[in-house]
C-alpha cells in the first residue's frame, strides 16, 4: 500500500513524500512530479505491460527451420499450438496435416529435452528469446 506523508519534523525541506507501507521506498513529491493516485496507476500499469514474444527457430527433420513466436508465460502445449498454426498457415488447401500423426511419431526437443509435459511452461524449462527447438523422433514402446 502507497500513502502520502509529511516529512519528518527534523527534516528542513518541505515535500510530501510517497512511501510504501514498509517505508522501504519514499519518493518525494515536488510540484513538478506526478500526483501521488497517478503515479500508483502507472507503476501498477507498468506490471500489465505485454510482454515481447519469444522468437524461437524449429528445425524440422529435414534440416529446414521455420520461426514461431509464443508468448513468455507460455506451457508446452501454447509452443505445439502455435508450430500447429504456422504449418497450417504455411500448407496448400489441398494439404491436410494429420497433427495426431505428428504428434504420436515425433515432438520437439529443447536442450536434449524431449518437450512431453504439456502443462510445463517454456521459462521453467528455460526456452529464451532466439533459442532452437528440434522435431525428434518418440521412440515408442513396442
Amino acid at each position: 500500500m502507497l500513502e502520502t506523508r509529511e516529512p519528518a519534523a527534523a527534516n528542513h525541506h518541505h515535500h510530501e513524500y510517497l512511501c510504501t507501507e514498509s517505508n522501504s521506498l519514499c519518493v518525494p513529491i515536488t510540484s513538478h512530479s506526478m500526483s501521488p493516485k497517478l503515479l500508483i496507476k502507472k507503476s501498477f500499469a507498468y506490471h500489465k505491460m505485454p510482454q515481447q514474444p519469444l522468437n524461437l527457430s524449429v528445425i524440422k527433420l529435414d534440416g529446414s527451420t521455420f520461426e514461431v513466436q509464443v508468448p513468455r508465460t507460455a506451457t508446452v502445449a501454447k509452443l505445439i499450438e502455435a508450430v500447429k498454426d504456422v504449418f497450417d498457415r504455411s500448407a496448400n488447401d489441398d494439404e491436410m496435416i494429420s497433427w495426431s500423426h505428428v504428434w504420436g511419431h515425433f515432438c520437439l526437443c529443447y536442450n536434449g529435452e524431449k518437450l512431453l509435459d504439456y502443462k510445463a511452461y517454456i521459462r521453467v524449462i528455460g526456452i529464451k528469446d532466439g533459442d532452437q527447438l528440434f522435431f525428434v523422433r518418440h521412440l515408442s514402446a513396442m
